[in-house]
């Protein structure tokens, strides 16, 4: 009966699912031509102009000042590098495009499990059969454990497309020759005759990619916890969008002002960091800086243990509820 139920919710699912993938995948694809054309034709001459003034740091500076250092901490891009190849293709995994529909994914499925089938009226129906309550939970757990490893995959497979169709990454230090100096003058900046093309790399992106499922996996467990106790979808949305901006706001003000770093542990945003993952291969989480003393987690298992906490709590709140008759 279990594999009927997950095969009823995936049915259910797979249009909204071939969407999300989709968009995904032709995201991550122009993601890695936009990782091209900043790597090779923009950063390097903000590097030659660097060299020319004595400011190795002169793009960094430029983009990350005022109201730019407030958008490097909301993205959580830290000290990524724009001229390095894949630590533009790791900002990626952390672009609000793709952190929303992550969102939007996680909650809108986990809020129609319990308090949507209330809603529409088909959960008298659905307990009609023999189903006890306890596999309808663990029918959405197994549904989680197939649809969110596959959104993953198609982003990941959109990054080694575009990588497949954009070719080498070799600098391009043309539009150097088109600056003038006062009156006219032409400039000779410092660029190498013959450039090498770049390093650059998806593979490292699977593994960030398991800290994308983990942050779904986590907030699908919270919606989760809220639909059991619920019976409207809309107000379980609602309540679990409400949840997820807090904590993201409140993650980014701690990163802005030091104070404030305090609550930073408290929000699954600051165990998200598949930038780490990917590049360096470290999925460690320093909690630290913000709570002194403190030791450092895995980022991915934590997410991963709040998720399956708010499967635990729905499972418990659903199997001893009433459920109300449907309107």
């Amino acid at each position: 009966m279990t594999a009927i139920l997950v095969r009823k919710l995936l049915r259910d699912v797979r249009p909204a699912l071939i969407v999300v993938c989709l968009v995904l995948f032709v995201f991550a694809t122009f993601w890695v031509k936009i990782t091209q054309r900043v790597t090779v034709e923009i950063a390097p001459v903000f590097e030659s102009v660097g060299r020319f003034v004595g400011d190795k740091n002169l793009f960094q500076d430029l983009l990350f000042k005022g109201p730019g250092k407030v958008s490097q901490a909301a993205l959580g891009w830290g000290d990524l590098n724009f001229e390095r190849p894949n630590d533009f293709l790791a900002m990626g995994m952390l672009h609000p495009i793709v952190l929303t529909l992550c969102v939007v994914w996680a909650v809108g499925r986990a809020a129609g499990a319990v308090a949507g089938e209330l809603d529409r009226g088909t959960m008298e129906l659905l307990m009609s059969q023999p189903v006890p309550r306890n596999r309808l939970i663990f029918a959405h757990f197994l549904v989680d454990l197939i649809v969110l490893p596959t959104i993953c995959l198609a982003f990941f497979a959109g990054t080694q497309f575009g990588l497949a169709i954009v070719g080498d990454f070799i600098p391009d230090y043309t539009m150097l020759k088109s600056l003038k100096g006062p009156g006219g003058r032409t400039i000779s900046f410092p660029t190498p005759e013959n450039p090498q093309p770049l390093a650059v790399s998806g593979l490292g992106e699977f593994t960030g990619l398991m800290n994308t499922f983990s942050m779904m996996f986590a907030i699908s467990g919270i919606t989760m916890t809220l639909s059991a106790v619920g019976r409207s979808r809309g107000k379980v949305t609602g309540y679990a969008v409400l949840i997820v901006v807090v904590m993201f706001v409140a993650n980014t003000i701690g990163q802005l002002w030091e104070p404030a770093g305090i609550v930073r542990p408290l929000t699954l945003f600051f165990y998200y960091q598949p930038q780490k993952a990917m590049l360096d291969g470290n999925w460690m989480v320093d909690v630290g800086k913000a709570w002194s003393g403190a030791p450092s987690v895995s980022g991915a298992i934590t997410l991963l243990t709040m998720g399956t906490v708010g499967y635990l709590l729905a499972l418990r709140t659903f199997t001893r509820r009433d459920l109300p008759a449907p309107l």
